[in-house]
């Protein structure tokens, strides 16, 4: 599934789909509202200049709870969480919000209706913080990750990188999961409802494994054995499933 980096872009073009739907079926229902949909996305969107702050509060888990916009995490040498947020909005400006609880740091915001309307988040984080990332619309990047991985987008592209995260669960709902682990799991569950898996782990250990593909083919490469301690899970209704020595 391919990507969606500008969602100004992208909702330009479903809209202008659906155009050309009205102008052959003038009578639809909805047609007589997308011209003025149209004009509000494009010319009526804005982007924000990027906004950077430190966090230095003792934190050893980090949620980021978005809406639509890309989220970009990764682990550094850093002793700080160094974060990098961006939005974008037809009308009115999301309202964007931090707070740590005990030593979790949550990122948020809120938007009132309108159709563009996010805020792209790229966070640099110390070794070993726990990482919970959610969007409904967006792709997640996550690189050199060392502690627990949580990461769900209900559109978009999963892709992950030199992970040596002992757990990591990655959810999909439509788009791809691409996954690369320079240590050995202890668990990885990997689900999309349409997409492709891959996932390369190290080949130096057994793997558990588990697949289940309703449409498309599932390939695995790696040394199973069913009472090995490393659990790989993965599951796709429609796209193919591969698992891989790195």
């Amino acid at each position: 599934m391919a990507q969606c980096h500008d969602v100004s872009r992208c909702l330009r073009g479903v809209l202008a789909l659906a155009a050309l739907t009205c102008a052959a079926l003038p009578a639809a229902a909805g047609c007589a509202s997308l011209s003025s949909q149209l004009k509000q996305v494009g010319a009526g969107s804005h982007t924000a200049p990027t906004a950077n702050f430190t966090v230095a509060a003792p934190v050893t888990s980090l949620v980021i709870d978005g809406g639509a916009s890309s989220i970009t995490v990764a682990g550094s040498g850093r002793h700080t969480i160094l974060v990098s947020q961006q939005a974008s909005y037809t009308k009115t400006a999301p309202t964007i919000s931090h707070r740590i609880s005990g030593t979790t740091l949550t990122l948020s915001y809120t938007c009132t209706a309108q159709l563009v309307c996010g805020v792209a988040y790229n966070v640099l984080v110390p070794s070993g913080i726990a990482v919970t990332v959610s969007t409904r619309a967006g792709a997640i990047t996550l690189t050199s990750l060392s502690g627990s991985v949580t990461a769900r987008t209900y559109a978009g592209l999963i892709t992950a990188a030199d992970l040596s995260s002992p757990v990591a669960a990655l959810t999909s709902n439509a788009g791809g999961i691409d996954a690369t682990f320079s240590a050995v799991p202890d668990s990885v569950s990997a689900s999309t409802n349409v997409g492709p898996i891959t996932l390369d782990v190290p080949g130096s250990a057994a793997y558990h494994v588990s697949t289940h593909t309703y449409v498309g083919s599932s390939t695995v490469t790696v040394s199973k054995s069913a009472t090995s301690p490393h659990l790989i899970t993965a599951s796709s209704d429609l796209g193919s499933i591969t698992i891989s020595p790195s």
